[in-house]
């Protein structure tokens, strides 16, 4: 009897599992005003965002230095009264300002400690240095309340949402060689402390989003990037 049950319930959070998997990717976040030419941005099968522009012909590899530019949050979308549903502190632009510093120092990390390829930063734009132009452009928290509730029954039922845009800009001519945007959940999982805080999935995502970029900028020509997993299973 109690092997039946077990069984069942096993099942039972399998199921509610890949229900979660199926609708856990986040829409395509609309436009917030920060790419120059949004209507040209598509979807790439081999890159990791939601649609992505590069200037035909480009080659981000030839670059050994990038300037990380001041991460925008003056292009913050308006949240509808279901995401606004929140106790988290401060306004939507002190959280987007707050997270900043920590893109800011993943993407240093990223583009510093590389294995693969590592890249001189250097504090101004450079005629020989790849320009790297972001917009935090949404920041909804996890709803900690929501989910403190939902542990009771099936776990947890709000990861928030986060996203940005963003550019590559040649130093030397000033042009503008590659776009894209994305927005993302954060990740499902069984139990998380990220599910009780309200802003650890959003980093979480940025670290992702971080790895991801520098990837873009090395990687080798037609090398596919995996997107960001729906599901996890870290506890943080």
């Amino acid at each position: 009897m109690r092997s039946n049950l077990l069984q069942r319930a096993g099942r039972l959070c399998c199921a509610l599992l890949a229900l979660a998997i199926i609708s856990c990717r986040a829409s395509v976040a609309p436009d917030a005003g920060f790419i120059e030419n949004p209507e040209v941005l598509k979807p790439d099968s081999k890159l990791p965002f939601d649609a992505v522009w590069l200037k035909e012909g480009v080659d981000l590899s030839k670059y050994n230095k990038v300037y990380i530019a001041p991460i925008d949050t003056t292009h913050l979308l308006k949240l509808d009264w279901w995401d606004r549903a929140n106790v988290a502190p401060g306004s939507e632009q002190a959280q987007a300002q707050d997270l900043t510093n920590y893109f800011r120092e993943k993407l240093i990390k990223e583009f510093t400690t590389n294995d693969r390829k590592k890249f001189t930063v250097v504090d101004k734009p450079s005629p020989d240095a790849l320009s790297v132009e972001l917009a935090i452009v949404e920041v909804v928290p996890t709803k900690v309340w929501l989910n403190a509730i939902g542990y009771i029954a099936i776990g947890a039922l709000s990861s928030g949402t986060t996203a940005f845009e963003g550019r590559l800009r040649d130093g030397k001519t000033n042009e503008i060689i590659a776009e894209f945007k994305d927005r993302e959940h954060g990740q499902i999982d069984i139990v998380s402390i990220a599910d009780l805080t309200w802003y650890k999935h959003s980093e979480h995502t940025i670290r992702i989003w971080s790895e991801e970029i520098a990837h873009l900028c090395y990687r080798a020509p037609d090398e596919a990037i995996s997107p960001m997993s729906t599901v996890t299973l870290r506890p943080w």
